[in-house]
């Protein structure tokens, strides 16, 4: 993370500081993944309390969900946990899907994704995926911070994706998560399709192969302040060096 003590002038790293915080706390971040260990998530801890900053959600596995909290104890700043369910591709059962979000529920973790059936999506069984996200927004939707509905869009056609989030409408979804990840990269014209079909009708999170500032300056411009990227951090950092330049605070 960027060293503010470089900034002579500190009424404008103060400034820069309270805006990169800001910004850091509409994206979320952390580490997921079966192959992961306590060591790995050790270190990505360590290296988000370096910041003194928190984002919108710290993404981890379930298993880790009592390590992580008890290392975040005596952070200064509050940080939400998030866990996936059913990841990526969905194929859990929809009884396992709603067990597993009653753990999550809990167990206390803040913020949920559950990734739908891609093969109910491909094959076009719409029904299917309103049914189920229907039960879990029914269960669910009021008990965490948010709940997000997540599809694989990338490998959905137009067609395919406008269905889906038809579906999820009358299931009542308020949170659609575009792409979970897994090397799935979310576009922006993917984005851009579910808010010209669906005007002010979804909390549209962006999430896979996000690496740049131009890349979340973009998303937040079309209207997304619930943005998946790994780089997190590196991008908070490329703002801090945007923002300093802007004001002055370095050449």
């Amino acid at each position: 993370m960027f060293d503010f003590s470089t900034v002579e002038n500190q009424e404008i790293a103060d400034k820069v500081f309270q805006e990169a915080k800001d910004f850091l706390s509409l994206c979320h971040f952390g580490l997921q993944g079966i192959a992961r260990t306590e060591e790995d998530v050790k270190q990505i801890v360590e290296k988000l309390k370096a910041t003194k900053m928190a984002p919108l959600a710290f993404d981890t596995e379930m298993q880790f969900v009592p390590m992580v909290r008890e290392m975040f104890e005596d952070y200064c700043c509050k940080v939400r946990l998030h866990c996936a369910v059913s990841y990526p591709m969905g194929r859990c059962l929809t009884a396992t899907k709603m067990s597993t979000l009653d753990q999550l529920r809990r167990i206390g973790v803040d913020d949920v994704c559950v990734c739908l059936d891609w093969q109910a999506i491909f094959s076009r069984r719409y029904g299917a995926v309103e049914k189920e996200a229907k039960q879990i927004v029914d269960e669910f939707q009021q008990d965490f911070y948010r709940l997000a509905l997540v599809i694989p869009a990338t490998l959905m056609s137009d067609t395919q994706i406008i269905q889906t989030c038809k579906a999820l409408d009358s299931a009542g979804v308020v949170s659609v998560k575009v792409n979970p990840g897994a090397k799935l990269g979310v576009s922006f014209e993917e984005v851009a399709l579910i808010k010209r079909m669906f005007p002010n009708r979804f909390d549209i999170h962006p999430s896979g192969n996000i690496r740049t500032l131009s890349d979340v300056l973009r998303y937040r411009e079309m209207g997304c302040n619930n943005i998946h990227t790994a780089a997190a951090l590196e991008i908070t950092d490329a703002y801090i060096v945007k923002k300093l330049k802007e004001y002055g605070g370095i050449q």
